[in-house]
């Protein structure tokens, strides 16, 4: 295990600047937290460049574990005064992950293969993100489509909102909705003006369901090629619209109904 004793050492500065946007596309890497999002990040495609871990971390079996998988080259034991200058929690247990980021091409393939697809039309809250993608994959669905105008998938409040999940999702940018057609895909979108209850309407085989943004929903280029409208009726006197992860969970389970067996 390599030890850092300077807040000046390169490592501790790359995983500093990893927190912007722009540096997280320019080395391709981003970083996550926490004993249980990184063990499952263990199983999954994703490769980890460098382990940081406190001085006092107590978790010394999954340190062994980790360890075993990594290698000691790639794990780094700092102190808690520059641990503290990394993390992106308030009550951290004490241990990051710095990810190397996949290449979109690996999954185009999966992705092609999906029947039932979300498609995230400028979402622009990162907790609200990574719970999507985190019910997605509860719900059977690991395959989003998302526009230029999302939020960074990579941002740390995304990764940590997903809670693992997002290491098994099939994340991918289209410029442009049509291409969803293009691939045989029904569009389903969500609207307050929603011609068709939920319940019971989704009928077609392929479909990718649109969420929209959490201040403008979704954009009028894709209500106007959408196949279907559909809104989840609820009581004007409490509130106009629901938040935009509660309204993806009720959707995604009744899309997934059926082959979940619910």
């Amino acid at each position: 295990m390599n030890k850092i004793a300077s807040k000046q050492n390169n490592v501790i500065k790359l995983i500093k600047k990893l927190k912007e946007k722009k540096y997280r596309y320019q080395y391709r890497l981003f970083f996550d937290e926490g004993i249980k999002n990184i063990d499952l990040s263990l199983s999954s495609n994703y490769i980890i460049k460098y382990l940081i871990v406190r001085e006092n971390f107590k978790e010394l079996g999954f340190l062994q574990k980790i360890t075993a998988q990594l290698g000691e080259q790639k794990i780094y034991q700092v102190t808690e005064e520059i641990f503290d200058t990394l993390k992106d929690t308030v009550n951290s247990q004490g241990i990051l992950a710095v990810y190397e980021m996949p290449s979109e091409v690996n999954f185009s393939k999966e992705n092609e293969n999906a029947d039932r697809v979300l498609f995230l039309d400028h979402l622009n809250d990162p907790g609200n993100l990574g719970t999507i993608i985190r019910t997605a994959l509860a719900g059977g669905i690991s395959t989003i489509y998302y526009t230029k105008g999302t939020v960074d998938i990579y941002s740390p409040k995304v990764v940590r909102s997903a809670m693992g999940s997002l290491y098994f999702a099939n994340m991918q940018i289209i410029d442009n909705i049509k291409t969803l057609h293009e691939m045989g895909y029904k569009i389903y979108s969500s609207s307050l003006e929603g011609s068709a209850p939920y319940k019971d309407s989704f009928t077609d085989e392929k479909i990718a369901l649109v969420i929209g943004s959490e201040a403008n929903g979704i954009s009028d280029e894709v209500i106007a090629i959408s196949d279907k409208k559909i809104k989840i009726p609820m009581d004007n006197k409490v509130a106009e619209s629901l938040n935009a992860s509660v309204a993806a969970g009720i959707l995604i389970f009744e899309m997934m109904k059926d082959k979940l067996s619910l």
